[in-house]
């Protein structure tokens, strides 16, 4: 189910994995970023509660760069309201682009540092492997990429 599609960004519910799946097409900043994600919070907010085992994939292979002020943004307006609301699992697909990377990189080790951060964060080359870890019941062995 398309939330919001434009030459920016792609915001989807997959029902087959059960994820809110954002990508980024082009650069964004300020509103254009920020739209999609408040867009995705409501949504997962309302699911979330009929569907726990609810994620959040990050297909980020396109991502080229974000400011610093849209990645604090994220940490204020996105991560408070998904730990509240219950997510548990967020998978990144990496980018080519390595500012891209260090972008997500910074979020993920931002978030890690939250003492009341709830999130299992991983990140992986493969769009595959990011589904199976975030569709798995348990454990699984999928090669995860190191930020």
């Amino acid at each position: 189910m398309v939330m919001l599609e434009t030459s920016l960004v792609k915001l989807d519910y997959d029902e087959s994995i059960n994820a809110v799946v954002w990508e980024p097409r082009a650069f964004m900043k300020a509103d254009e970023w920020r739209t999609p994600f408040i867009k995705g919070v409501e949504f997962m907010k309302e699911k979330i509660g009929d569907e726990p085992d609810m994620t959040w994939l990050n297909d980020t292979r396109k991502l080229k760069t974000v400011s610093l002020e849209d990645l604090n943004w994220l940490n204020a307006n996105v991560n408070e309201p998904l730990y509240k609301a219950g997510l548990k699992k967020v998978a990144f697909v990496l980018p080519t682009n390595v500012f891209g990377r260090m972008a997500v990189k910074f979020y993920v080790d931002f978030t890690n540092k939250r003492t009341d951060n709830q999130f299992q964060i991983k990140a992986f080359k493969e769009y595959d492997d990011a589904v199976t870890w975030l569709t798995a019941k348990s454990n699984v062995d999928v090669k995860e990429e190191i930020l």
